[in-house]
């Protein structure tokens, strides 16, 4: 089937990435799959955003073309030629873990057996191995990846339920580090002249400081909260953020339009890709035995990068964080 690797994304801020009807009081909701109701991002929109991204970064992606196929025909790019199509496939961004509130450390990740094997199989895809044994937890349930959480038997407070505390088990708590080892990125494009920077013989704790992920990934080690994929789906349905707006009009500062309500994936989620060279096998490919895959060339173009995905670009919103996580890596 070709090379393939996984793209994990971070999100900083919260993003819309937008489904097609209104659906109650939501006029604008969030892109879900139709069978689990889970929050997703659609393969296009997600490739759209990387297209963009190589765009605006044409020193680095001089091939946009060959990557991602020709120019949508209307679009400013678009050429006289037949449209071609690009080696990249890009799967859909799945959901990896979802930040709820607690009353204990603010907030925590949750996460669900289906979750974490759909991370075992797209693994094993991209070829990576050694990941933690699926761990379960029945319905009303919860299984903390730290023992400081609650004790066996008593209830936790996991957003909006409150939910039975099982014992630690060591897959979960093995998953937490996972992610936060793989998942997370480690030293972002954007701060690496600060880790450049630092000076001789400062240790740890510059690096430390130099990381802005560190105090993220030191919470997901002990901070992640394995429930039910039921529990999950409701925790999704009602915490993902849902914001009224309306437009003024510019004289008069009345409402104009409005309100209405869009739907939002709450900063610091989890999402997973499974990208692809869906033309490696193909003849004078550049995945040929005698030269590197193609797939290769692009972790360095997009590892601890910043992507803009979904709508409101101009309020702030869709800023993810990419991780490059291939079998090599």
């Amino acid at each position: 089937m070709g090379d393939s690797a996984l793209l994990y994304c971070y999100a900083e801020t919260a993003v819309h990435a937008g489904g097609s009807d209104s659906v109650g009081v939501i006029d604008l909701p969030i892109q879900r799959e139709s069978t689990t109701r889970l929050p997703t991002i659609w393969g296009q929109s997600a490739k759209g955003a990387l297209r963009d991204h190589a765009r605006e970064d044409r020193k680095n992606w001089p091939d946009v073309e060959k990557v991602f196929g020709s120019a949508p025909p209307g679009s400013p790019d678009a050429g006289t030629d037949p449209p071609r199509p690009g080696w990249l496939a890009v799967g859909d961004l799945r959901l990896v873990a979802f930040p709820v509130p607690t009353l204990r450390n603010t907030f925590a990740w949750v996460s669900s057996p289906l979750l974490l094997a759909r991370q075992t199989r797209m693994a094993e895809l991209a070829g990576i191995r050694g990941l933690p044994p699926v761990p379960t937890v029945t319905a009303g349930g919860v299984v903390p990846a730290a023992a400081f959480w609650a004790e066996p038997g008593s209830q936790l407070a996991v957003g909006e339920y409150d939910l039975t505390a099982g014992p630690v088990e060591p897959a979960v708590t093995d998953w937490a580090s996972w992610l936060a080892d793989n998942a997370l990125p480690t030293a972002p494009a954007q701060a690496a002249h600060a880790v450049e920077g630092a000076r001789p013989g400062a240790g740890t704790g510059v690096a430390k400081a130099s990381d802005p992920f560190a105090f993220f990934r030191d919470k997901l080690r002990t901070d992640l909260l394995l429930v039910s994929d039921d529990d999950l789906a409701a925790l999704t349905e009602e915490h993902v953020e849902l914001l009224p707006r309306v437009q003024l009009a510019a004289d008069a500062k009345t409402v104009r339009h409005g309100p209405w309500y869009t739907e939002y994936l709450p900063a610091e989620t989890i999402l997973c890709s499974l990208l692809r060279d869906c033309l490696a096998d193909a003849a004078g490919s550049a995945s040929a035995a005698s030269e590197p895959p193609r797939l290769d060339g692009l972790r360095a173009r997009l590892d601890g990068e910043l992507l803009v995905a979904g709508g409101d670009e101009t309020l702030g919103k869709g800023l993810l964080w990419l991780r490059w996580r291939g079998k090599d890596a």
